[in-house]
């Protein structure tokens, strides 16, 4: 029996708790990928798209036991559907650091210094959005313990609207960024122009992602 089968016979939520903590493991990494890639550190960028890519995989066959061992028939104080739409985003969250792994490694990139600093401003900003999500997914445990009511519910619905803002914040380094690219783009070729949008993309995705974890929550403590 696996463990995640195991932790069921105590409560589906420290399984989504524990793959928590692997979707953690996988977008930690996200930050130390973009230094490497704007510095230009192509070896260290390597390894941790390496790292990323194990960590998601690791994510993904943990989300897949969840919603194999997940029961129909057990007594839950949140809907069995909104559990399974929690997972879904909070696993997108690495599935979308994946995505920035692959783009900052499948064609070799020199980043300007034009647009350094709102790169590292729009990555600060995601990361901080992603690390609110992840504060308020591992509130789960103590949910589930109150049955997704009293102080506990109102704490955690607090922390989703300041998730929200962040998310909204990470939103606009996003269009600063990508204004800054196209302020330069004489210098870059078209396929530079365009690699640049489709890591933006990602890392914004990344960050809509968190924010989503944060809303599927907020509809578990809505229907409790």
């Amino acid at each position: 029996m696996s463990i995640i089968s195991k932790l069921f016979g105590k409560s589906p939520f420290e399984p989504l708790y524990q793959h928590m903590l692997m979707v953690k493991e996988c977008v930690d990494l996200v930050g130390p990928l973009m230094n490497a890639f704007i510095s230009g550190d192509e070896e260290s960028l390597k390894d941790y798209s390496k790292k990323i890519f194990k960590a998601e995989h690791e994510a993904d066959l943990v989300k897949k036991e969840i919603r194999t061992n997940l029961p129909k028939g057990l007594l839950l104080p949140v809907d069995r559907g909104d559990i399974l739409s929690f997972l879904k985003e909070q696993d997108n969250i690495a599935d979308s650091a994946e995505d920035v792994a692959v783009l900052v490694t499948i064609r070799k990139m020199k980043v300007p210094e034009e647009i350094k600093e709102e790169l590292k401003e729009f990555v600060d900003r995601v990361l901080t959005t992603y690390k609110m999500a992840m504060d308020v997914s591992s509130e789960i445990k103590v949910l589930a313990e109150t049955s997704f009511g009293g102080a506990e519910a109102i704490k955690v619905i607090e922390m989703i609207e300041e998730l929200k803002q962040m998310e909204w914040e990470a939103d606009k380094a996003q269009m600063r960024a990508a204004k800054k690219v196209f302020s330069i783009e004489e210098k870059l070729d078209a396929v530079s122009v365009v690699m640049f949008m489709n890591i933006f993309r990602e890392l914004g995705a990344l960050a809509n992602h968190a924010e989503n974890t944060g809303d599927r929550m907020r509809i578990m403590l809505h229907k409790s």
